[in-house]
């Protein structure tokens, strides 16, 4: 069984990046996802606009057995200070 087919409930966040004069600087992305019995995962990547940087250049993990507490975690390590609305959908 391929490792796509093994994961249970996909979440995908996402929210746009602004500097400090409010131009868009890239898109802070998170993507939740369970394998087997073990705890939720949550890797967050962020996709910056220059065209060198097509590749996140940031990515870190989370591990926790509880889906809103990696949300939260999301909302909390963004550095932007406008906490705008995260778009949350779920794949299946």
């Amino acid at each position: 069984m391929s490792k796509v087919m093994n994961l249970m409930g996909i979440w995908i966040g996402k929210i746009k990046g602004n500097n400090a004069d409010g131009k868009f600087i890239g898109t802070y992305r998170a993507v939740i996802s369970k394998e087997g019995h073990f705890p939720f995962k949550m890797t967050l990547h962020f996709d910056g606009t220059n065209n060198s940087s097509n590749k996140p250049y940031k990515k870190v993990e989370f591990v926790s057995s509880n889906v809103n507490v990696l949300k939260r975690k999301f909302r909390m390590s963004l550095p932007t200070k406008e906490k705008e609305k995260i778009l949350w959908v779920k794949k299946v």
